[in-house]
């Protein structure tokens, strides 16, 4: 076993439907800010996931431990929440990890990618009712560059608080 010694905040990122480059983009801003703020104090953000929705079903015991045992959770959404809605399940999962001091979970948010054309009765609703969540931050973006600043702004904002926390 490789001792690295770092201490290591395990991201879960849930990505449903056809996200994938959001994906890579949290990815990428999670090892920036690892590089620009964590790495000297020997602190890491790392995330996790699915490589592919389609996993969820065989794995979901597995998934729902594995969010468990995060202390982050992005949920990027914008038409579609993966087979049998079961990422919907998982990102309330999060929340009641979140709520359960007994479990690492520190912070849930949501990125909803702008949907101008939707018309879809039921995907409209789902996204109000993220939008409605009182205990979540939601953050709304078109492009790339607008949920790169604001996934910036929220992992610094992690990276911040454990390097306080470690620093007491």
């Amino acid at each position: 076993m490789l001792v690295h010694g770092f201490d290591m905040h395990r991201v879960y990122l849930s990505t449903p439907g056809d996200l994938d480059a959001e994906k890579a983009l949290c990815r990428s801003v999670i090892g920036d800010t690892n590089e620009a703020e964590t790495m000297a104090a020997k602190v890491l953000l790392v995330p996790v996931g699915l490589p592919q929705d389609g996993m969820i079903e065989q794995y979901r015991t597995a998934v729902s431990d594995n969010i468990r045992q995060c202390a982050y959770f992005i949920q990027v959404f914008q038409d579609d929440w993966g087979p049998k809605n079961l990422m919907r399940k998982m990102f309330y999962l999060a929340c009641d990890a979140r709520a359960d001091e007994q479990l690492p979970m520190r912070d849930v948010v949501v990125f909803l990618k702008a949907a101008p054309r939707e018309i879809d009765p039921e995907i409209l609703a789902f996204r109000k009712e993220l939008e409605d969540l009182a205990d979540v931050r939601v953050f709304h973006f078109s492009t790339a560059d607008e949920m790169s600043a604001q996934l910036r702004q929220v992992t610094s904002s992690w990276a911040q608080a454990i390097l306080q926390a470690s620093a007491h």
